[in-house]
């Protein structure tokens, strides 16, 4: 899983059922960076990647 110390204990899971799915990969240095903000770029490919799940892509 990440590096971040600073990941709720509450989005753990969360955060490996999306990144296991291929949703999110995280930032570099193998960090998720929970308090930080999305860039527009990582929104867009996450909305993407959701939408080709559920189409089945």
């Amino acid at each position: 899983m990440y590096n971040d110390h600073d990941t709720p204990k509450w989005a753990k899971e969360a955060i490996a059922v999306v990144a296991e799915q291929g949703i999110v990969n995280g930032r570099s240095h193998n960090r998720f960076a929970p308090n930080e903000t999305a860039t527009r770029v990582e929104a867009v490919t996450v909305l993407l990647r959701f939408l080709a799940l559920q189409i089945g892509e």
